[in-house]
């Protein structure tokens, strides 16, 4: 039989077989003995991993951000759109009221009411941009102006884009004067004058 011996020490040996069947005979031991618990955890689904209370508990409150609604590609950020070219929230809820109340929204910028839910009329009878260009006064306030008309579309949450086209007198022109749709979103601003525009290119220019 092979024994070892300790170095300084005498008379003092033991088996490497020994030491062999010694340690894992402990670890089997200290397995059984230990309190190797077994731990439940609950059962999560796909919803719950996705819950806002389960994400801040993954993402600190820097790293948290809100919804942002996106517009198609190649579309321009209009009245009621954030500067990246997001819808705002307060648009795309007052777009869904209107498409639930068969009514209209009507974005004016400068207004004082800037954003408005107008019902459309029951039964066949239809309303057209112009018509509520001069009803809600918006004609007589601003004079000439700017005007979009968006139209809800699956393929794009703020809208297939609608210019409407003005003739020299400031008048809607007849191809362009859609008849209004529940949920449909018109975006108007004053049209910027010739001496405006003339002084700005000025200012370009002196630079």
């Amino acid at each position: 039989m092979i024994t070892a011996s300790l170095p300084h020490r005498t008379g003092l040996s033991f088996p490497l077989r020994h030491a062999y069947l010694t340690l894992p005979l402990s670890l089997l031991l200290f397995s059984l003995c230990g309190g190797c618990t077994s731990v439940d955890l609950p059962s999560m689904s796909a919803a719950d991993l996705m819950a806002p209370n389960f994400q801040s508990m993954l993402l600190p409150e820097s790293k948290r951000q809100t919804m942002k609604y996106q517009p198609a590609a190649g579309t321009t950020p209009a009245l009621g759109e954030t500067a990246d070219g997001s819808l705002s929230m307060e648009t795309y809820q007052r777009i869904r009221q209107a498409k639930a109340e068969g009514a209209v929204v009507l974005q004016v910028a400068g207004d004082e009411a800037p954003i408005r839910v107008l019902p459309l009329p029951e039964g066949p009878r239809s309303v057209f941009v112009s018509e509520l260009l001069t009803q809600t006064g918006v004609m007589k306030r601003f004079g000439r102006v700017d005007a979009t008309l968006y139209r809800p579309s699956p393929e794009s949450i703020s809208g297939i884009r609608m210019d409407v086209q003005f003739d020299g007198d400031g008048v809607v022109e007849p191809a362009s004067d859609y008849a209004l749709r529940p949920g449909d979103r018109l975006h108007v601003r004053k049209k910027a004058s010739r001496n405006s525009i003339q002084g700005l290119v000025d200012m370009a220019l002196k630079r």
